[in-house]
């Protein structure tokens, strides 16, 4: 193991100690603990055994983003890398870059620059913004090529609205600092995509918020970012919207998250109908293209060549959807899920669903055409030619095809992923039908959805980010299972899986206790659960507290909230009936009254609110919270697991199930003066040999069962 260098030992000590004696703290155990781990795990970088990786579990109350701050910043300091932090929250963004780190840096003698780090999507486009004006003073849709976006009237007021605030400088163009509520249909309005921006090419880019916030990020000793920008730079081959990964020490906080992330960035997928929509959107260009450059054209031959691979492109998506609708119809109801008026499929691991693409032009040619034709609309943006076409004429037809071609590039992927079985592709495959195929026989095969999905995101992380990354941390309130990282390691693809484990600050078993209620059952039956929740809670309506009651399906919580009693409902605030904010507003003021208030939430709700004293003096669990059976991805992995002979539900459903509910049993404390109830109202944790070893994983409050 590497030494600490006593200069860098010393730094760290230093910079710990003067941030104590300014807030006048007292160290604690486990924050010192977490410092020594980190700086032992930094040691290691330069070894010629690669990237130096290493897990902390730091339970609630340890100080982990001081711990790691102090631990880190002296190392990327003399290292001259930058300090990149990951987080998956935007309530953890917020404290590091409004508190934690403001507070390291005014407390000692640091001279340090940090950013926040945030996707298009959070920030202005200005040619967005432009062509939104334009559609409002004219009365037409916004950009007719892709699907139609309509802004009513509200929507067209608040589009003015910014447009002027843009103007004058009021607001800078960051969608988090907007100065007032706006819809859905705004945002997507005056955003915009790594597919739809022109870069360095466009004719605002000078004054493009993103961009401009961009040059800060590369500039700034620390970074703060979050799992999903970290995940879209890797999918772009790292290093392209952030900074080389091999020049940077990445701390991964929230790091249980990372998994769920990776998997979800690196899902693709297809409807039919919008596909072929991008092929008729990329017919349009290029008979835009041909009717405006002369016949003599070095691009000419390839706009004529064009048409009738595209014409194929077509008929291979269509005839697939048509071949797979064929072998749908049919099966029975249960090996479909349904959900709003729709169904889905799951192809097990011996399935699949091929497409006919032989007779045609490869995908890859044809997209290939596509790019050239695509990188000299763009070259032609970048030099402001305007010989040929009009400026705003080739910015417009340089964006739809760059959006219809990001629909199509990963089709040839897709077809690859459906022609062969699971076992060889390692992915999770199902369909969406628009239709509930209980009630109607689908007709439409442009209406089929095609998903893809890595059962692990394992393959994706072990050489883009493990093999490349100059040092990381991985650091979370619950990351180990049973006291070992094996499971969050073979996850992630990672090639270590030692770590520490640091307690936490709390005294637990005299701040709470954690209570099997004589209300608890068995929760398969939903309605007869959902009427044992409702008598609990009636029992608890006089008890002047604040209430945290957690589900793991809208189902459930929408059918407790229905049996409720009146008393019970009058106090009740339901997650999304209003704006979060809202809610939480709510909940304090009727709490700071002395009244009592309760919060019905899902798993989101579970993880990353903060909830001190008595804003949660009770977190009621309604259900363990295992993932539901329907999920594509973890039913494939469960039969990938089962057809080489091991327990799924002992390998994968019981430590996220433990995971998960950790999470949610620390919504209770807080703080150190923080005491409370956790009450649990499935009684498989005690009724259950696997119920038993959940409960052995919770926190040691007091226990009791009714």
């Amino acid at each position: 193991m590497a030494e600490i260098p006593d200069y860098l030992r010393h730094s760290i000590q230093t910079l710990y100690r003067d941030f104590l004696e300014s807030k006048n703290l007292k160290p604690r155990l486990g924050q010192k603990q977490m410092i020594a781990e980190v700086a032992r795990i930094l040691a290691r970088i330069g070894d010629k055994d690669g990237p130096p990786i290493g897990f902390i579990e730091a339970g609630t109350g340890t100080g982990k983003t001081l711990a790691y701050l102090v631990g880190a910043v002296p190392y990327a300091m003399e290292r001259e890398m930058q300090l990149v932090i990951s987080t998956a929250t935007v309530s953890l963004q917020s404290q590091l870059i409004d508190k934690d780190i403001p507070e390291l840096t005014e407390s000692t003698d640091l001279m340090l620059s940090f950013a926040l780090a945030k996707g298009r999507r959070r920030y202005l486009c200005p040619i967005r913004l432009e062509a939104s004006l334009e559609a409002v003073a004219k009365g037409h849709v916004v950009y007719p090529d892709e699907s139609t976006l309509v802004l009513d009237s509200d929507d067209r007021d608040v589009v003015s609205d910014l447009s002027k605030a843009w103007v004058r400088g009021e607001w800078g163009g960051d969608m988090d600092q907007i100065p007032q509520p706006i819809s859905d249909s705004v945002k997507t309005a005056i955003t915009t995509d790594h597919r739809r921006c022109q870069g360095r090419s466009c004719r605002h880019f000078k004054v493009c918020p993103y961009f401009n916030e961009r040059d800060s990020w590369m500039d700034a000793d620390i970074l703060v970012i979050n799992h999903d920008l970290l995940m879209s730079d890797l999918k772009l081959g790292g290093g392209v919207i952030l900074p080389p990964l091999e020049r940077i020490v990445l701390v991964i906080d929230e790091a249980h998250q990372l998994a769920r992330v990776a998997s979800d960035q690196f899902t693709t997928q297809c409807r039919i109908a919008q596909c072929l929509g991008s092929i008729k959107t990329i017919e349009r260009v290029t008979t835009s293209l041909k009717g405006l450059l002369p016949p003599d054209h070095r691009l000419s031959n390839d706009l004529q060549r064009l048409g009738e691979p595209l014409e194929g492109f077509g008929h291979i998506l269509a005839n697939w959807g048509k071949a797979c609708l064929e072998r749908l119809v049919g099966l029975p109801d249960s090996m479909f899920t349904f959900q709003q008026g729709k169904s889905r499929f799951r192809l097990s691991l011996s399935d699949s669903f091929p497409a006919n693409i032989y007779e045609f032009e490869p995908l890859t040619v044809t997209l290939s055409r596509i790019q050239k034709i695509r990188d000299w609309l763009k070259s032609l943006v970048a030099k402001g030619d305007r010989e040929l076409i009009p400026e705003t004429d080739a910015e417009l037809l340089s964006e739809q095809i760059s959006v219809a071609l990001g629909r199509l590039e990963s089709i040839p992927d897709l077809i690859n992923s459906y022609s062969v079985d699971a076992v060889q592709s390692g992915d999770a495959r199902w369909l969406g039908i628009g239709q509930d195929v209980r009630y109607a026989t689908p007709d439409d095969p442009t209406d089929l959805e095609f998903w893809v999905s890595p059962m692990k995101p394992a393959e994706a992380l072990s050489g883009a980010l493990w093999g490349r990354i100059g040092a990381c941390i991985l650091t979370s309130a619950t990351l180990a299972n049973q006291g070992k990282f094996n499971i969050p390691a073979t996850t992630l693809g990672l090639p270590v899986s030692s770590g520490l484990i640091v307690d936490g600050a709390f005294h637990y078993s005299s701040q709470g206790r954690l209570v099997v209620s004589r209300f608890a059952g068995d929760p398969r039956d939903d309605r007869a659960h959902a009427e044992r929740i409702a008598g609990y809670l009636k029992t608890r309506v006089d008890k002047s507290t604040g209430i945290l009651v957690l589900f793991t399906s809208w189902r459930l919580c929408f059918e407790a909230a229905e049996l409720l009693d009146q008393s019970v409902r009058n106090v009740t605030l339901i997650q999304g009936e209003t704006p979060l904010a809202v809610m939480l507003t709510d909940h304090e003021a009727r709490t700071a009254n002395g009244q009592t208030s309760i919060i019905f939430g899902l798993q989101s709700m579970a993880e990353g609110l903060d909830l001190p004293g008595d804003l949660a003096n009770e977190v009621v669990i309604t259900r363990l919270p295992f993932q539901p059976p329907d999920d594509p991805r973890e039913a494939t992995l469960a039969e990938y697991f089962k057809n080489q002979g091991r327990d799924a539900f002992i390998e994968l459903s019981l430590p996220a199930a433990a995971i998960r509910l950790r999470q949610a049993v620390g919504r209770l404390i807080r703080s150190e003066t923080d005491t409370g109830q956790v009450t649990i109202l499935d009684r498989r944790l005690v009724d259950t040999r696997w119920g038993q070893s959940l409960l052995k994983e919770l926190p040691a409050f007091e226990f009791i069962e009714e």
